[in-house]
């Protein structure tokens, strides 16, 4: 697609320098508003200029061409912004992220001590009643 967009643009811009170089010699009336146009005399509302119209073409394209770079140029500034903007979001993201995983890691290391602790309690209840079933059985023998 940005080929037949490339080849379609260079085929316009040849086709300009085409008409301008071979209108060079031939000229053009130009007419533009003089600043007090609201004059009810016609005569003086418009200023005539004559000029080629290889020179005509070649500066309205040029301004054309500034215009457009311009244009782009502003929405390629705003697009960069909001790309900055976006990779700073996801900088934090990323870095709230890698917070998140490390309090799961601390918490998982928490519950695994909490775990080894509680069957060691465990262990050592099962002992104490096993214990406490033999102290019973020695007192019912020294009784009989």
């Amino acid at each position: 697609m940005k080929r037949i967009f490339f080849i379609l643009s260079i085929a316009i811009i040849l086709a300009i320098v085409y008409i301008a170089v071979m209108n060079f010699t031939n000229a053009i009336d130009i007419h533009y508003l003089k600043g007090y146009a609201y004059t009810l005399d016609a005569s003086n509302m418009y200023v005539d200029k004559t000029m080629s119209l290889g020179i005509y073409t070649a500066v309205i394209f040029l301004a054309g061409v500034l215009g457009g770079a311009g244009t782009v140029a502003l929405f390629l500034g705003l697009q960069g912004e909001k790309m900055k903007a976006y990779k700073r979001e996801l900088e934090k993201t990323c870095v709230s992220g890698e917070a998140s995983a490390s309090k799961v890691k601390v918490l998982e290391a928490k519950i695994k001590t909490l775990e080894n602790a509680f069957s060691t309690v465990v262990d050592e209840r099962t002992k104490m009643e096993v214990q406490i079933k033999e102290l019973s059985a020695e007192i019912d023998n020294l009784k009989s």
